[in-house]
């Protein structure tokens, strides 16, 4: 099994497109028409889709996933509440991106890590990540609370997510697997951040939820400095405005006085953290200017929100230049008008307060308690802060509905008044419709809104991009609804390495091996393939034997005959050392090549100081330093060399082509080896190769036919001579026979009158009918051989000057020379 960056580095040698062109100007890119199949963005969201909650949206690019968030729906429970899993293979996805810690983005992380195949990364920012594991641990105490059937996870898998999670900063960049992943500011919530993502040059931007506006804690999101192709943006207010966030703060704590003032208690149902933080900071503010109010208590009522008061303090860092001045005096986190509220018994008994309780859309928990047990005195008010989810309780109570169904099935009535001032950090249409502008994407994808606002959203946003005369395509997908978007870019290679020494003009052809690494291209020498990839180069050696009983002077005759003015033909001994002159050569030769591994068996290659000396040039050329390297002498001095050192001494036994290219070492019959042949051994490469086939071609040429067939052959012809059908027969049985035995031992029977051959093959006795290609064996395995064989013989010899006479292989007899033709 290949690892991921083996699988990410392919060398490819063919198949990439039209040819390679350089680009005039350029001194080390070059353009390479290169046309990909996988083109295609495919973005589907499962969750989010044309609804709020439960946001998961998957982008799918060249065989790369990636998941942008991962979070439950406020309004279902246990296994309702999660994104549609099932309609994909999590084990494909590359990276999950979580953009904040709010449940809907983010409750469904330990369920994909502890009970599903997902093997990818999982990245947030780092305040994101120290509230994570807050939330996520309440979650399961309350499960364990609660109906434990509905659990979706337990500790176990908090604690395997937890160990898989990687922190990134904002505006840091992280390659994962060749995905670019960049975090820019959110606002939002503490630690909220976009991410913008690059696929091989495919620019996503996933906004998660975001604000362009500061608040009194946090900055508003960034604009990243990169335009993208895709935008895939939140749609919460759809075409809606916010109002200015002074206007908004001077309404809520009116709705709040008013409340306070006829004697009444305000809900506040909020999320533990992120909004809850920005509301204290607006009540605590409006306590200290309004003295009259010192009685009247505040109070939070929720313990996970008062231990991640630390984290705030922690992250200074990432608050707005207000509360960075503001922690110079004091920590603006220390609230001294704020009470924390350990249970709600003993409310009851007090007279007006505030309570901010979670969770923010009443469907369980203290703050549904406090409003079923407030909701009937008109004089209590509730204010929801936060975006109404559909199908939750916040939402059904700002529809002026006049009674609600407690949790027990009771009909209560509703008389406290029901306000509604959103302090949610969405960006509402102006920001939306601005931040688009200002980025131009051609492709906007909206999620995280339902099914009304999104469609009024797509339809100004394009009448919006109509008018300014750009161009941008609007779509508003539901859940498991894929969004495919095509988008092809020339693609370059960079020329690296030693080809890069002498940069390519104009109309030049570069010849290297084209390599692509993840998503870029670059076209290298072979030798510097180790430098730029984790791949090497290697040596590949073939050996092949050939069964021959020539004598090396023969075969080098004939070699020297084929090759004459081409290649050189010399003997060649695998004993013998190396002469110093040629040891020095092969020290000038690329040192970092390494040798090819042999086996033990056999013979040791040659070195590379007795290969390819070829006829000498006819000009002397420099080498290192000034010196003259010698003029080779004439391949007639070569030879004559040889003849007279092999005078008075055994003939070495091997020959080499071009000094070593390609070596034949002739070995004799025994034991250890076997039959008497000859050993080619040569470097892998189309011309070794070539010349490797060529030295095949001479040896079966100079080896002469066994004498039973030379006999068969002469009687064959003679028999068509005199006219003999039946000494053709005869004679095409006999050859038959001796080209069996060739391969499979001597036939023990030959029998001429009813065609029959009888060999011994592996023990098993076979029964050859030629006269109706039958063949006898107990052994499949063996029948089966030689019915190969016996087909391959007819087709060997139906070209022959005596085929005519003869049944072909198929059966069909051709024209009888015995009765002319």
């Amino acid at each position: 099994e290949h690892s991921r960056e083996e699988q990410a580095l392919q060398t490819i040698m063919a198949g990439m497109g039209g040819p390679i062109e350089v680009s005039a100007g350029l001194k080390r890119a070059i353009s390479v028409d290169v046309t990909n199949k996988d083109d295609m963005l495919e973005i589907m969201p499962l969750g989010a889709g044309s609804e709020v909650g439960r946001s998961c949206v998957l982008a799918s690019y060249k065989n790369k996933t990636v998941m942008f968030d991962c979070g439950v729906h406020p309004g279902y429970a246990g296994i309702a509440s999660l994104p549609y899993f099932d309609e994909v293979d999590l084990s494909t996805v590359d990276a999950m991106l979580i953009t904040h810690f709010h449940l809907d983005h983010c409750a469904a992380v330990p369920f994909v890590v502890g009970r599903t195949n997902f093997k990818g990364r999982i990245l947030m920012t780092h305040p994101t990540k120290a509230i994570f594991a807050m939330l996520m641990n309440d979650f399961v105490k309350l499960n364990k609370q609660g109906d434990n059937s509905e659990a979706l996870f337990g500790e176990k898998d908090v604690q395997e997510c937890m160990r898989r999670i990687e922190v990134i900063d904002f505006h840091q960049e992280m390659d994962i697997d060749g995905v670019k992943v960049t975090p820019y500011r959110a606002g939002h919530v503490l630690g909220a951040c976009m991410f913008y993502v690059d696929i091989g040059g495919l620019r996503v931007l996933y906004t998660g939820d975001y604000s362009r506006t500061p608040d009194r804690h946090l900055p508003g999101a960034d604009l990243p400095p990169i335009p993208p192709h895709v935008v895939i943006v939140e749609a919460t207010y759809g075409v809606s405005p916010h109002s200015p966030r002074e206007e908004r703060e001077r309404r809520f704590t009116d709705m709040v006085h008013r409340v306070l003032t006829r004697g009444g208690k305000v809900l506040l149902p909020v999320v533990a953290l992120g909004r809850a933080q920005e509301v204290l900071l607006i009540l605590e503010d409006y306590w200290v200017k309004h003295p009259e109010l010192k009685g009247v208590p505040i109070y939070q009522a929720s313990a996970l929100a008062k231990r991640a008061m630390t984290v705030y303090q922690t992250y200074i860092n990432v608050l707005n230049s207000d509360m960075k001045a503001a922690f110079e005096e004091s920590n603006p986190f220390v609230f001294n008008h704020v009470n924390h509220l350990a249970n709600s018994s003993g409310l009851d008994d007090i007279g007006p307060c505030v309570v901010l309780a979670t969770p923010s859309m009443l469907q369980s928990g203290l703050s549904r308690d406090l409003f079923e047990s407030w909701c009937g005195d008109s004089k209590n008010g509730v204010i929801i802060c936060d975006f109404a989810v559909q199908g939750t309780l916040a939402r059904e109570i700002l529809s002026d509905c006049k009674t609600v169904t407690s949790r027990t099935g009771q009909e209560l009535p509703l008389r406290m008044t029901v306000d509604a001032i959103s302090f949610s950090a969405h960006a509402d249409y102006p920001q939306t419709q601005q931040f688009l502008d200002a980025l131009a994407p051609p492709h906007v994808v909206l999620v995280h809104g339902e099914a009304g606002e999104m469609g009024k959203l797509k339809r100004a946003l394009e009448g919006k991009a109509a008018a300014d005369g750009k161009k941008m395509m609007v779509y508003n997908p539901k859940n498991c609804q894929a969004v495919e978007i095509k988008h092809s870019q020339s693609k370059t290679a960079r020329v690296m390495g030693r080809l890069a020494l002498n940069p390519p003009k104009e109309g030049d052809r570069v010849s290297g091996l084209l390599v692509q690494k993840d998503f870029g291209h670059m076209i290298i020498a072979p030798e510097d393939l180790h430098e730029y990839t984790s791949l090497k180069t290697a040596k590949l050696t073939q050996r092949q034997k050939v069964p021959t009983t020539q004598k090396l002077g023969e075969l080098r005759f004939a070699l020297e005959a084929l090759f004459e003015g081409i290649h050189t033909v010399s003997s060649w001994d695998p004993e013998a050392k190396p002469e110093p002159e040629a040891l020095a050569a092969d020290d000038e030769k690329k040192k970092e090549e390494e040798p090819a591994a042999e086996a033990d068996e056999e013979p040791a290659s040659p070195t590379k100081a007795t290969r390819g000396k070829k006829k000498a040039a006819a000009s002397p050329a420099k080498g290192k330093k000034g010196a003259v390297k010698k003029e080779e002498p004439a391949e007639e001095a070569v030879v004559k060399k040889e003849e007279d050192e092999r005078e008075g001494s055994p003939e070495p036994p091997g020959l080499s082509v071009n000094g070593g290219q390609l070596t034949i070492l002739k070995r004799p019959a025994d034991k250890k080896w076997g039959a008497e042949h000859a050993l080619l051994q040569w470097d892998a490469d189309p011309v070794n190769d070539m010349i490797a086939d060529a030295v095949l071609s001479v040896i079966l040429q100079l080896e002469e036919e066994p004498d039973h067939l030379t006999r068969a052959e002469a009687a064959h012809k003679d028999a068509m001579k005199n006219k003999d059908k039946a000494g053709v027969q005869a004679a095409r049985l006999r050859i038959v026979a001796a080209m069996l035995g060739v391969q499979f031992g001597e036939p023990r029977a030959i029998d001429e009158e009813n065609q029959v051959v009888e060999l011994r093959v592996e023990n098993a006795d076979v029964a050859v009918r030629y006269g109706n290609r039958d063949v006898d064996c107990a052994d499949a395995a063996v029948k089966a051989r030689v019915e190969t064989a016996l087909g391959r013989i007819d087709m060997a010899i139906a070209d022959s000057s005596f085929s005519r006479a003869l049944p072909s292989v198929s059966g069909v007899s051709g024209a009888d020379p015995l009765k002319g033709t």
